[in-house]
């Protein structure tokens, strides 16, 4: 086992040669996926997935709000014993965030499918 942090035992530098274009289109990329050049070539060249920090901001506000919508519903059910919704309310508010969790759960595979 080797002793040492990661970086430690990275030891070996290797140059490429680019355009100007290209390295900032590079850049570039490493920054929307919050890594360093580096960490970036590394990701590219070991065929790990790389993921723009945009969707990964994207598919956490849709977890949150699936997560917010689940702790409606369950609201909404404890209101079963009370008063304050008829039957025909509650199952048309359960049916409306039944369907918007679909949708959300749609529009976080389409993200997660982009790549």
């Amino acid at each position: 086992m080797t002793s040492g942090t990661e970086n430690r035992q990275r030891t070996i530098v290797t140059g490429i040669r680019m355009t100007g274009d290209e390295h900032a289109a590079i850049m570039q990329k490493a920054a929307d996926c919050g890594l360093t050049l580096s960490a970036y070539f590394r990701a590219c060249a070991l065929g790990r997935k790389t993921r723009n920090m945009t969707t990964s901001r994207i598919l956490d506000a849709l977890i949150m709000l699936g997560n917010e919508q689940r702790r409606i519903g369950g609201l909404i059910k404890h209101l079963r014993g009370e008063e304050y919704l008829s039957a025909g309310e509650r199952a048309a508010l359960m049916a409306q965030i039944e369907a918007a969790q679909r949708a959300v759960i749609d529009a976080i595979r389409r993200v997660e499918d982009a790549g």
